[in-house]
């Protein structure tokens, strides 16, 4: 692609609004052009040459580009392409329109670019663009003014011209900004001028120039000075600054007087007094270097003005403006001096007397300046100098002392310092020196305030200054002798303690100097210098400082390092000592840091240093004069505690090596006076002293301690106030701790041959005296913390003295128990809620040395001290709650760090007496409580120290025989779960606590100590997954840790394992339960096939699950039963049986449970079976009492079956044993049902009243029961269960009508549970021979009403389920007897196709029913009835069978039954019957149904609407018998139930037609109504005379030739003597018609 192209797209980017986009146009452009540099430029030059009206934005993008591409290629430019690109930068800056300054600037810039290459080129251009007839144009000149600065030999020679130019255009110009430019023009030019003059090989010369620049001048000077802008002034100054140089020197005297008044009235007013400053430079050297006489009556005021300028600028000393200015004004005081410079000094030293800190700190710099650059022209005045800076130190504040130390500086470099007042001014710097410091860095302040002072100089930056002035001082060759000795009179004295770091350094410095070169002067002279300190004055103040070497800047190396320097002149024989041992301390210090170094063995080491020196030096009298220089300075206020507690230590080594007894004892007595008994470090001290001098002068020290507590302060008087008042004196008992602790020191440093023997006579009575205090006899507690702190401190220096080494004799203490009650009731007493002193870590420290201190006690002796310690410790509140500030914050932790650390050296003596598993098991007894507490730091704690514990324990534990029966098991159950707690911290402690646990649980079966056990380092694996809180994470470490558990621990103590973990269940930490639930779950899987006592894990686990309130932990305890249980089933499910009552919380879902695995779920619930078979097969039936009892076990096994069924995870197991289910259920539901032996013999309204009372428990396992039927129902039909819930499920439970229900659910049953019929079947067939009736019953009525579906036909049940209801005709119960023959009328439904199969059998036994209880039991009749009209209704009508007529002729019997409901039933056993009585097939049976048409005919007149319904539907049916068309069509018109009906006309009808078309039955008629003139009923008497009255009428030839009309005559007038009034009415209408017989 060409370059053009390129360039052309990012030209159509040009013009974006974006500066960032604009930006990379740039850059592509210029890196276009490093590659095509001609190509790229012309084709720039062409686009902006051409396109005049670009916007503004893309157009100065482009000219920045070319710009680039131009600067790094100017060299390389051709002649022709730099004209073009000049005449388009000229074009681009003069004569575009509508641009802005910006794009003029880049074009000024463009051809200044070309002017490093071409100057003449582009000056020619700019010479072109400034003509006198046009206006001059800003940039024009700008750019002129630039390209002479920086191309001067080439313009210079080329500038008249232009000056010329510039000359006409001054005095016509008005425009300011056009005035400003004409002057940085003049003013670039005359320096250019001024340069190429310089150069000798340049041939110009400046008189050429004069005349214009002079012209200028006057134009400048005298017309554009006085103007009112101030950037105009400043720029005519600066231009006036270098046009001066080449102005002639008479001018120049002529206009001095005006022109320097002139530049000083500007400074009030001129908008920048830099450039006037640089102007009046610039005037200043010109007047000087031609020996101006005018300068003298002005000098004055040039001083006066540059003075107060300097000032000015010294209110800003870091800005970069205000150094310039300085700069400047220190040049012009540099100018003047060469010939002003006795003036100036006079001056100076004038301003620095006046009070005023900003005026002494001008004159203090220019002061500074001149002695620096011109020190000849003050040389003369240094003694006046020296006597102002000395007075100006008195009154200056800080800034001039700031200051004051460059000044200083300058001084001590040109010898002033030796001269007078120097002494004063090292005073001062040492003073300075001295100022304090806060202990956080920052500066303190003198002022009282916190707000800085003036200038913002505080002290510490003042001490900084002069420390590095003295510093720097030290290091100049020419003062050596103005410091040393002087120095060493700063040491001792206390004000200037601050100041020692950097005195004793400079002095270390200077003696070290002097002494190499061998200097006379470095031995101190105290005869010459009689204000030194002596020898024992410095050595004690050196060493005090040198105990303390971090503070004051560090002040310990640079005082051990000028003890050191000093050896000599403090005692000769110290030298080899110090030589040796002095400078390992300095490197030491060095190399330390502060915060690593130990307090205690810094200054023992300090302590070895003295007393070595003191044995080398042998002399008494310099020993008792140090001991007193030694008391003088502890006398003193100033030191600190730190250093007095020290410098008593160096006291008791002085007094060690005393010999005289009575300096002993006095200076014994004068330490207890002086010491501040209520300063911790200073009692320490005293105490230290006394110990050490005790060593040598045992009797004389406990002499003095002895003899003090006769002091009056310890006097009680016999008033009880004054007593109580003394006991409140604080100081009494600050003064009896001191005596305490000093016979504490005694026992530590006194040989123990000397002192063991007299400890318990001469000290430890003593002491116990000191501390108990009685009031009138009375024994009164101690509440003052130093006390308690003294004794302890005293009575674990006592125990360690008592402890013996091997070889050593070892000493019994006998009041070894009072000394721990003593500790224990310290800790008791110590606040549980913070943590503020040393207490109760100092107790444990001494109960830790009591331990081992003979008799030793065995470790359960300890019980109640090691629940105190842990109470006093791990209750305290967690440190993030204490105090805000970051250093309480440090110390508290420092503090309880060290108690933790006091708490485990306790425990692990403790544990050293008895390293048995059985003693860490009851010293982690008291563990365990914190370990399970709810708050996190309590719980990391207690962890911690058990792993620090076991740490131990694993380093010390010998393995023997009598251990192997021990286990660390129950540890390991605390501890598991605890690797699962919210605190990470926790979680990785007790990972490794559990790692330790189980190396030694594998040492205790036998495994060396170095074996390692792949499953156990596994721990440190699961103890990278720790650090993650997500849920499933813990889930997987767990699981981890429970396999891990399972594979090391032993077999025979998993089951106190698992009890262990279980017992975790219901913490309230959320992970603890989690993770217990979880590795119980996996321990149960992996090794419950070994667990012994099942019973007692199912039993713990039963009481967790009732105080677990986390779901899912719930869950996965009870999926952990389901798993025991399924390795057990034998042990669980009896036990889950016998816990199972009173019901407990989430016992069905532990039975639900055990549905999770499919062979499981299926022998539990053959178990509930069998369980419950054997309570209803059990179970004795009586006459009068219930038949089954409601029991607990009963309702256990309902309840767990009815858990598991109705769950639908059981569909496989119930499928599996869905009819024995069934069955099971079906029959325990009936015997649990009461029923009334005739319930089914009973009308609903009888059954009601003679119902027996349910007892209490039958309605929950009759509930209960129902639930899994109808679980059963759904498990087989989803679509239609619920039909049966509204119908039956009712009557299933009511003990009246609970056949009714077990028939709805066998017709259910029927339709869903076909696969499981045949089994059914045959599991509920022997209970048909049962001894309970309830059962029987409800195998009877699941028989009966499965014989209504014609499923029994496909499944060949049909013949069982028939012989079965046959052989209950003979039950003893009517119910199953009644359930029997409705069965078997429903055969005719289940089995239609092959009910003639059964018709014999059937009706047989149906007649056979209704012979026996026709009149015993009409019900049963009547549904022998229903049953048989079933049975014939299924038939086909070519049936033919005897059993036919016997059906007939048992039912007419029954046709005037008084009941209404028996006659209704016969009458439709005879409808029924009408279908098989074809005269052809049938004829007995048609001829029978001929006789019962009378009967017929009579009852449609029946007393009962049902009877006479009946019969009009049956009379239909009789048509077609009769044989006669018309008499069927009258049967016909009674079809209508409902419809009213002339009894006498119509049986006058069907007589009329019997008449006609049957003539030959007439008389049988006629007969057959004769026979029910003695019917009991009157209307079928009635009804039976009108009949045969009519058809005597109307058959009268056929009936007149039979020999029995006078009978049936007589038997009619029989009937008007009838009791029945209607009957007899009837009876003579008939006799009416009777005429012709």
């Amino acid at each position: 692609m060409k370059v053009e192209v390129w360039i052309s797209a990012l030209l159509s980017m040009s013009p974006d609004s974006s500066e960032l986009v604009r930006q990379r146009v740039i850059e592509s452009l210029q890196e276009l052009g490093r590659i095509k540099r001609k190509r790229v430029l012309l084709f720039l030059h062409n686009f902006l040459m051409e396109r005049q009206t670009l916007p503004m934005s893309q157009r100065t993008t482009l000219l920045k580009s070319v710009v680039l591409i131009v600067k790094e290629n100017t060299r390389n430019l051709s002649r022709p392409l730099s004209k073009k690109m000049i005449a388009m930068a000229s074009m681009e800056m003069s004569k575009m329109t509508g641009i802005n300054d910006l794009h003029r600037e880049s074009a000024s810039k463009f051809l200044l670019v070309l002017g490093s290459s071409f100057p003449i080129e582009v000056f020619m251009e700019l010479q072109s663009m400034l003509q006198r007839q046009n206006p001059a144009k800003f940039y024009v000149i700008l750019t002129l003014a630039n390209l002479c600065s920086e191309n001067g030999c080439c313009i210079v020679p080329l500038l008249k011209p232009i000056l010329d130019t510039i000359l006409s255009l001054l005095n016509v110009e008005t425009c300011k900004r056009m005035r400003w430019v004409f002057c940085y023009a003049l003013g670039h030019f005359s320096k250019s001028i001024l340069t190429y003059n310089s150069d000798p090989h340049l041939p110009a010369k400046k008189c050429l120039y004069v005349s214009e620049l002079s012209s200028a001048y006057d134009i400048l000077f005298q017309s554009w000075l006085n103007s009112r802008d101030p950037k105009m002034t400043t720029g005519v100054v600066e231009a006036i600054g270098q046009i001066i140089y080449l102005l002639p020197s008479d001018k120049i005297e002529n206009e001095l007087p005006a022109l320097i008044p002139a530049i000083l009235s500007l400074y009030q007013k001129s908008y920048s007094d830099l450039s006037v400053t640089k102007g009046l430079c610039g005037i200043l050297c010109t007047a000087l270097e031609r020996n101006s006489k005018m300068l003298v009556s002005h000098l004055e005021h040039l001083l006066v003005t540059l003075h107060l300028q300097i000032c000015i600028s010294m209110d800003h000393p870091t800005s970069a403006l205000s150094e310039c200015l300085r700069s400047k004004i220190l040049c012009c005081f540099q100018i003047l001096s060469s010939s002003f410079g006795q003036e100036i000094a006079r001056f100076l030293l004038l301003q620095l007397e006046i009070s005023n800190d900003q005026i002494q700190l001008g004159a203090l710099a220019i002061l500074k300046h001149l002695i620096n650059m011109v020190p000849a022209s003050v040389e003369t005045h240094k003694s006046q100098i020296m006597s102002s800076v000395s007075l100006s130190v008195l009154r200056s504040g800080h800034r001039v002392k700031g200051f004051l130390s460059q000044l200083v500086q300058a001084l001590a470099s040109h010898g002033y310092l030796e001269l007078e007042g120097g002494v004063e001014l090292v005073r001062f710097i040492v003073d300075q020196c001295a100022l304090a410091k806060d202990e956080d860095g920052e500066s303190h302040r003198t002022r009282g305030n916190n707000e800085p002072h003036e200038g913002g100089v505080t002290d510490g930056e003042l001490k900084s200054l002069y420390e590095r002035l003295l510093e720097r001082l030290t290091a100049t060759t020419m003062i050596d002798n103005v410091l040393w000795p002087l120095l060493l009179e700063f040491v001792v004295p206390a004000r200037y303690t601050n100041a020692l770091a950097a005195v004793c350094s400079s002095l270390a410095y200077l003696g070290s100097k002097k002494q190499q070169a061998g200097e006379t002067e470095f031995v101190l002279n105290y005869d010459e210098h009689t204000n030194l300190p002596n020898r024992q004055a410095l050595l004690t103040r050196l060493l005090a400082v040198s105990s303390s070497p971090y503070e004051g800047r560090g002040q310990g190396a640079p005082a051990l390092s000028l003890l050191w320097v000093l050896g000599i002149n403090v005692h000769p024989a110290a030298v080899n000592v110090w030589d040796k041992e002095l400078p390992g301390l300095v490197n030491y210090l060095q190399e330390c840091p502060e915060d690593h170094l130990v307090q205690n063995e810094w200054e023992q080491k300090l302590l070895q240093v003295l007393s070595r020196t003191l044995e080398e030096i042998e002399d008494e009298v310099w020993i008792v004069r140090l001991s007193e220089e030694m008391t003088k300075q502890i006398q003193r206020s100033h030191s600190s505690s730190q250093q007095k507690g020290f410098l008593y230590k160096c006291l008791g080594i002085t007094l060690q090596l005393t010999q005289s007894h009575g300096v002993v004892k006095r200076k014994l007595q004068v330490m207890l006076q002086i010491v501040q008994h209520d300063k911790d470090l200073e009692r320490e001290g005293v105490a230290t002293a006394i110990g050490y001098c005790a060593q040598t002068h045992l009797e004389t020290s406990l002499t003095v301690l002895k003899n003090c507590s006769k002091l009056n302060i310890f006097k009680k008087t016999a008033s009880f106030y004054q007593i109580m008042k003394d006991h409140g004196n604080i100081g009494i008992m600050q003064v009896k701790s001191t005596l305490i602790l000093c016979y504490g020191y005694i026992i530590l440093h006194c040989p123990k041959d000397i002192i063991l023997p007299r400890i318990e006579t001469d000290i430890l009575q003593n002491v116990l005296k000191h501390f108990n205090i009685k009031i009138l006899g009375m024994k009164v507690p101690v509440r003052h913390p130093m006390m308690k702190l003294s004794l302890i401190k005293t009575v674990t220096l006592l125990a360690t003295a008592f402890q013996c080494g091997e070889g050593q004799q070892c000493y019994k203490l006998s009041r070894k128990t009072e000394l721990l009650t003593y500790m224990q009731e310290f800790i008791k007493a110590e606040p549980t809620d913070s943590l503020t002193t040393d207490i109760r870590k100092d107790a444990m420290d001494a109960s830790s040395c009591l331990v081992n201190v003979e008799p030793v006690f065995v470790l359960n002796d300890y019980g109640e001290l090691i629940k105190l310690c842990l109470n006093s410790i791990f209750s305290l509140p967690s440190l993030e709650a204490g105090e805000s500030r970051e250093v309480d914050r440090m110390k508290r932790q420092d503090l309880y760090n060290a108690t933790l650390m006091a708490l485990e050296d306790l425990l692990t003596q403790l544990l050293s007496l008895d390293l048995s598993p059985k003693g860490f098991q009851y010293l982690f007894s008291f563990l365990v409580i914190w370990i399970e507490s709810t708050n996190n730091y309590e719980r990391e704690r207690s962890l911690m120290m058990t792993l620090h514990l076991l740490t131990f324990y694993q380093d010390t534990f010998v393995v023997n025989e009598k251990d192997l029966s021990h286990s660390f098991v129950e540890m390991i159950g605390y501890t598991v779960v605890r690797c699962s707690d919210p605190s990470l911290a926790v979680r990785e402690i007790a990972s490794e606590c559990l790692y330790v646990l189980l190396c030694l649980q594998l040492r205790l079966v036998g495994f060396p100590v170095d074996h390692k056990d792949s499953n156990v380092e596994h721990l440190k694996t699961i103890k990278v997954g720790l650090k993650d809180t997500d849920f499933e994470a813990l889930f997987y470490v767990c699981i981890d840790l429970g396999k891990v558990l399972s594979r090391c621990v032993p077999h025979a103590h998993v089951n106190t394992l698992l009890l262990t973990i279980s017992e975790r269940l219901a913490e309230e930490q959320l992970n603890g339960s989690y993770a217990a639930s979880i590795v119980v779950n996996v321990l149960v899987r992996n090794c419950g096939t070994i667990l012994t006592d099942i019973p007692g894990v199912i039993k713990s686990l039963y009481h967790q699950l009732q105080l677990i309130t986390q779901p899912h932990v719930t869950r996965s305890v009870i999926h952990s039963i389901s798993i025991l249980a399924s390795q057990n089933v034998p042990m669980v499910l009896p036990y889950l049986l016998k816990h199972q009552i009173p019901f407990q919380t989430y016992t069905d879902d532990i039975w639900r449970s055990l549905l999770s695995d499919s062979t499981l779920a299926t022998t539990s619930i053959k178990y509930l079976l069998n369980n419950l078979k054997l309570m209803y097969d059990d179970n004795k039936e009586s006459l009068m009492q219930e038949m089954v009892l409601t029991t607990q076990q009963s309702l256990a096994v309902i309840h767990a079956l009815h858990a598991m069924i109705c769950c639908p995870e059981s569909d496989d197991a119930v499928n599996i044993l869905y009819p024995q289910l069934f069955c099971v259920i079906l029959l325990f539901l009936s015997s649990s049902v009461q029923i009334c032996s005739r319930d089914f013999l009973r009308t609903p309204k009888q059954r009601k009243s003679s119902t027996l009372p349910e007892r209490a428990g039958n309605a929950d396992i009759c509930n209960y029961m129902v639930e899994i039927l109808q679980a059963l129902l759904r498990d087989s039909m989803r679509e239609d269960a619920s039909a049966m819930e509204e119908k039956g499920w009712d009557l299933i439970k009511t003990p009246g009508r609970h056949h009714e229900g077990v028939m709805l659910l066998a017709n259910k049953m029927a339709v869903c549970a076909v696969p499981h019929l045949i089994s059914i079947v045959e599991e509920l067939i022997p209970f048909l021979a049962n001894l309970q009736e309830r059962q029987r019953v409800a195998v009877a009525a699941f028989f009966a009403e499965l014989l209504n579906h014609s499923v029994v036909m496909d499944l060949s049940l049909a013949d069982t389920l028939v012989g079965s209801l046959l052989r209950c005709l003979i039950d003893t119960s009517p119910t199953i007897q009644g359930l029997a023959i409705r069965g078997l009328g429903n055969t005719a439904a289940g089995a239609a196709l092959n009910i003639e199969k059964y018709s014999h059998k059937l009706l047989s036994a149906l007649i056979a029913v209704i012979h026996k209880y026709w009149k015993s039991n009409n019900l049963m009749a009547m549904e022998a009835m229903s049953s048989i009209a079933k049975v014939l209704d299924s038939l086909q009508g070519h049936f033919a069978d005897y059993t036919l007529i016997d059906v007939a002729l048992t039912i007419e019997s029954l046709f005037d039954n008084e009941l209404e409901k028996m006659r209704a039933s016969a009458f439709k056993v005879l409808g029924k019957l009408i279908r098989f009585g074809n005269p052809e097939r049938n004829p007995v049976l048609a001829e029978h149904l001929h006789v019962t048409l009378i009967n017929l005919l009579l009852h449609l007149n029946d007393e009962s609407m049902e009877v006479t319904k009946v019969c009009r539907s049956v009379l239909k049916l009789m048509g077609p018998i009769v044989g006669s068309d018309s008499l069927g069509s009258v049967f016909q018109e009674v079809t209508s139930e409902d419809s009213a009906l002339d009894y006498e006309a119509y049986l006058s009808k069907v007589s009329q037609h019997i008449s006609e078309d049957l003539p030959d039955r007439v008389p049988s008629y006629i007969m057959n109504c004769a026979a029910f003139f003695t019917n009991p009923q009157a209307e079928i008497r009635q009804n039976a005379v009108t009949l045969i009255g009519l058809l005597m009428h109307d058959g009268v030839d056929e009936f007149a030739t039979q020999l029995s009309a006078d009978s049936v005559c007589k038997e009619i007038c029989t009937l008007l003597s009838d009791p029945v009034r209607c009957v007899r009415l009837k009876a003579a209408i008939a006799i009416r018609h009777l005429h012709m017989y």
